[in-house]
């Protein structure tokens, strides 16, 4: 798996979803857009950006932070 740099890789947005998935554990689109303060798109194409780094898996309708992301999001403090 490549390194993933975080303040190189990753929109100020996807970084905010990160962080509260680090926080949260797993959570619905529709629940990170509220928490986060984030549109619905902006938050479905964010979610999409963080799934194609590994950094974020999608299961039965929650995203779920990864390993990797798990990791990123303590980088990111």
């Amino acid at each position: 798996m490549p390194c993933l740099e975080p303040n190189k890789n990753l929109s100020e947005q996807a970084k905010s979803i990160l962080k509260l998935l680090a926080e949260v554990g797993k959570a619905t689109k529709q629940e990170i857009a509220d928490k986060s303060g984030l549109d619905t798109p902006l938050v479905a194409r964010k979610l999409r950006e963080l799934i194609g780094k590994s950094v974020v898996k999608e299961q039965a309708g929650e995203f779920i932070i990864t390993d990797a992301g798990k990791e990123v999001a303590e980088k990111l403090k």
